[in-house]
């Protein structure tokens, strides 16, 4: 299935929220058979009444296509970040109990679920652990192997590899910020069509 190119349909959803916004609050209004130039070119308005109608219908689709192929089909930064953490420990209380580890906030320091005798199983899972959150401010997520010593059910020492994830808080802040400059085409049209709404019926009437 074609899918569009999702960077110049964050780019278009931006531009429409953006027209939304300013029509709403600089208070256009056309007469009838107005002209409006673009590009050196004269285009006359004949029903100046349904250029509001135009906006908001390319506002809702902006907002349903963003969000579909941006969310639906494609997993957005905060999904990927949300599995990442969803498959890691975490030692501190209450997080040592099973309570789900924030993204945003919270610890710094995890170990990996998948521990095995075998460090090349190990090696293969950090080479190929996701690059989640961005680095921010010279900080940087990391993820190292670990060994330490434990004992079999028949009571002989053996070695057991697992990884160790340290998430800093600036990278999370950053993602914070990444987050919601990626939902952005849905959040600003949302916003301009409440001010078209609240302009055109609460105001004027």
């Amino acid at each position: 299935m074609h899918e569009p190119d999702l960077e110049k349909l964050r780019r278009f959803a931006l531009a429409v929220g953006l027209v939304t916004l300013t029509y709403s609050v600089a208070g256009i209004s056309l007469t009838p058979d107005a002209a409006i130039s673009v590009l050196g070119l004269t285009f006359k308005v004949s029903r100046p009444g349904l250029l509001p109608v135009g906006i908001v219908i390319a506002s809702l689709y902006s907002i349903i296509r963003f969000y579909y192929y941006g969310f639906m089909l494609k997993k957005s930064p905060y999904r990927v970040r949300r599995g990442v953490l969803d498959e890691l420990h975490c030692l501190e209380r209450p997080y040592i109990h099973g309570k789900r580890i924030p993204v945003y906030f919270g610890p710094t320091e995890f170990e990996t679920k998948l521990s095995d005798s075998d460090p090349h199983r190990i090696q293969q899972y950090v080479a190929s652990f996701p690059n989640a959150f961005p680095r921010f401010a010279r900080a940087t997520p990391s993820i190292q192997t670990h060994q330490e010593r434990a004992s079999t059910m028949k009571g002989d020492l053996c070695t057991i590899y697992s990884a160790k994830v340290m998430i800093p808080i600036r990278c999370r802040l950053a993602a914070t910020i990444q987050d919601i400059d990626y939902s952005l085409p849905i959040w600003l049209n949302l916003i301009s069509l409440g001010v078209f709404f609240y302009h055109t019926y609460l105001i004027r009437s």
